[in-house]
């Protein structure tokens, strides 16, 4: 039976294949050039499990995780520190949301990318995050299919984890984990009620991202997320970016 270099019995070896190699290089050199930091929000997400479900068997049937996705790419673009890459001394503010998605594969988990995700309607973004998983989960991705991205959502409440510290992918300056969405008891309008409640954790590169600047993208996002009627138009709305240098000067 073969051995490791310490001497351990090795049931088998499964060789890195081109995505994992790149896998592998991006997620050390988030370790290695970032300064990690971390914020984390309870979101109350029963507006959006009501939305999903109220929908009419004849139409379609949005999941949890495309509107997430929809609510996240939404929010980006009035944060633009949160949606930008740092080169040397300059930040470079991207001036579109090309968001990626963890998406679970028999050997681990993979970042496909969704281009210009802020501009597409919640179907076709179901569409879009449908057609790239299915790609992922069949061993059938292009190397377009997992780059250019500029912001990543890791969702991994199906598997029932509530938060963890996840890795930026560079040169994007942040990821958002989101846990899985559980009855909790929470005050709603000076009552106690029972919500849907999931953790979101923001990593971000504290180098160009702040954490007043984390935590204004984790208030927009849950404020978006608890009234998800506002995303219900054909493309996103982004609205107006946020004046960061007038913001910073301000604190």
């Amino acid at each position: 039976m073969a051995t490791s270099p310490r001497g351990l019995p090795i049931r088998e070896t499964i060789r890195l294949n081109r995505l994992r190699k790149v896998m592998a290089q991006t997620m050390k050199a988030s370790v290695d050039t970032a300064a990690l930091s971390q914020v984390n929000r309870e979101v109350d997400v029963t507006a959006l499990q009501e939305l999903r479900r109220s929908a009419p068997v004849s139409e379609l049937r949005l999941s949890l995780n495309t509107l997430i996705m929809a609510a996240v790419a939404r929010t980006l673009p009035r944060h633009p520190l949160l949606n930008a890459e740092l080169v040397e001394n300059t930040i470079l503010v991207y001036d579109t949301v090309n968001l990626g998605m963890a998406v679970a594969v028999p050997d681990g988990l993979i970042v496909v990318v969704i281009p210009g995700a802020h501009t597409l309607s919640l179907g076709t973004l179901q569409e879009a995050i449908g057609q790239r998983a299915e790609r992922a989960r069949t061993g059938k991705l292009a190397m377009e299919d997992v780059e250019g991205g500029t912001f990543t959502v890791s969702n991994l409440g199906m598997f029932g984890i509530d938060g963890g510290f996840p890795l930026p992918r560079p040169p994007e300056g942040a990821i958002l984990l989101v846990g899985a969405a559980r009855p909790r008891p929470a005050v709603v309008a000076g009552q106690i009620a029972i919500r849907d409640i999931a953790l979101f954790s923001l990593n971000f590169d504290h180098r160009f991202i702040d954490g007043a600047a984390a935590a204004a993208f984790l208030a927009d996002l849950n404020d978006l997320v608890a009234e998800p009627g506002r995303m219900m138009a054909e493309a996103g709305s982004p609205g107006q970016p946020e004046d960061e240098e007038r913001r910073t000067e301000d604190r």
